[in-house]
């Protein structure tokens, strides 16, 4: 196949631009050449910023697009209309966020859509980043038609995600000693690989398969408790320290002011009615489309390849330090034994 991505150059994009060549498609990328220099020599790069340059898409045809970078609709409309008569079929990757709900579980494709009412529509803020994905897609659909899939991914973790919210704790666990660890071990939660969601992307354009998908993950399933276990495990296989894990409670964690999902990664507090189903996303057309993810410590040992970076890494900056996470736990094991 003809295959053309635009963006390709960081974290998602170059997963599918691995997972396109694993396949031995022929592709071309199409961004700014800001993030990236060392492309594969097989791959055609064509340079230009997707907000003026895309005349330089002109007078080719591709079998397939895979958007990775849309953010704002009038940037998406502009890309789905100019590729509109010269590709197969143009896969857009939006979000989960795109809901207008997570107060009830399961979410499906069918629930309503976050709306950008009075909210701007030529920058992404926290709180327009779903309604701006929502309006993307409905601009994909509307220029390609039959021809659009829509990807709806959940996190997005692995070796080379900059942000380092999932990270944070296989390095937090390989570095050993106590762990701070919230609520309770039988949670779910879910994320998913860029490397299974890329190989899922590309086969979808393969198979010309139309449709609007949430994709996240594992798909056997996870809990906290096994995400733990599964960090420790691998972190164990790679010399590291013993570790254990205190689970504390979330009421307390939240007295304590601790930021769920910023300062303590992953954590979506159980008794926020607001987010109660945010990792209850149901992946049942994405599974019976083909979507399988490898097995967990795969991805976590990934991850550890390179050991934990330091303290100053940007990919732990707004984290719990481990200054906090001694102070919370001293005081949680207190309170528990004034209680008994």
């Amino acid at each position: 196949m003809e295959l053309l991505i635009l963006g390709g150059g960081v974290f998602l994009g170059r997963a599918c631009l691995d997972a396109a060549l694993r396949a031995g498609h022929r592709v071309t990328v199409f961004n700014r050449g800001q993030a990236r220099s060392d492309w594969p020599a097989e791959v055609e790069i064509l340079l230009g910023d997707r907000k003026t340059d895309l005349v330089r898409l002109g007078g080719r045809r591709w079998d397939g697009v895979i958007d990775t970078c849309g953010y704002l609709p009038r940037d998406v409309e502009a890309s789905a209309e100019a590729l509109r008569s010269s590709c197969g079929r143009y896969l857009f990757v939006s979000s989960v966020s795109v809901y207008a709900s997570f107060r009830q579980a399961p979410v499906r494709e069918t629930d309503p859509l976050a709306e950008l009412g009075s909210m701007p529509q030529d920058a992404v803020t926290n709180e327009n980043y779903g309604a701006l994905k929502a309006a993307c897609e409905r601009a994909v659909t509307s220029a390609l038609g039959s021809r659009a899939t829509l990807v709806r991914p959940g996190l997005i973790v692995g070796r080379d995600d900059r942000t380092g919210r999932f990270s944070y704790w296989p390095w937090r666990v390989a570095e050993g000693g106590t762990i701070l660890a919230p609520g309770r071990p039988d949670r779910p939660v879910q994320f998913i690989d860029a490397v299974d969601l890329a190989a899922w992307m590309v086969a979808l354009l393969e198979s010309d398969y139309p449709g609007t998908f949430n994709a996240t993950g594992p798909t056997d399933g996870c809990t906290w408790g096994t995400l733990l276990a599964t960090c420790a495990m691998e972190a164990a296989r790679a010399g590291a320290p013993a570790s254990e894990i205190i689970w504390v409670d979330e009421d307390s964690l939240l007295a304590e002011k601790v930021a769920p999902w910023s300062e303590l990664p992953l954590w979506v507090p159980s008794t926020d009615p607001v987010t109660a189903a945010f990792d209850a996303v149901d992946i049942g057309a994405a599974v019976a489309a083909g979507l399988r993810t490898r097995p967990l410590g795969q991805t976590i040992g990934e991850i550890l390849a390179d050991g934990p970076p330091p303290v100053t890494d940007p990919r732990r900056s707004g984290k719990l330090t481990r200054e906090r996470e001694s102070a919370l736990l001293f005081s949680w094991q207190n309170r528990r034994a004034a209680e008994v």
